[in-house]
């Protein structure tokens, strides 16, 4: 899995995978060599890797806390993508806390959620 994301001032590279790192390394240089003439001139500013959880987790809700997307675990196993489920489960999320705190006006807890 690979992504190119135009951001305000500059453009994130990326890739996943559930490889060693050998591959890993492999598959990042992969996708600067696919997006170098889109990113012509530009430069790399830091690496970074994160691992992906590719399990739920045993809590989404606690108190007035909610776990979505990547944080909660909803990520496609084989791939390792997750912006539909991120963008899908925040979604969620926001309706409920404006539905059941009445636009805003009563305070929620736990169980509202």
């Amino acid at each position: 899995y690979a992504w190119v994301f135009p951001k305000c001032d500059h453009v994130a590279v990326g890739t996943g995978t559930v490889i060693d790192k050998k591959g890993i390394q492999r598959y990042q240089q992969g996708i600067r060599d696919r997006a170098a003439p889109r990113i012509d001139g530009g430069e790399i500013i830091r690496v970074e890797a994160h691992p992906i959880p590719e399990h739920p987790r045993p809590w989404r809700v606690k108190d007035r806390a909610i776990l979505v997307g990547d944080a909660a675990g909803y990520v496609t196993k084989c791939s390792g993508e997750g912006i539909y489920f991120a963008a899908k489960s925040g979604r969620m999320c926001a309706k409920t806390i404006v539905k059941n705190s009445k636009q805003g006006v009563r305070m929620i807890d736990e169980a509202d959620l």
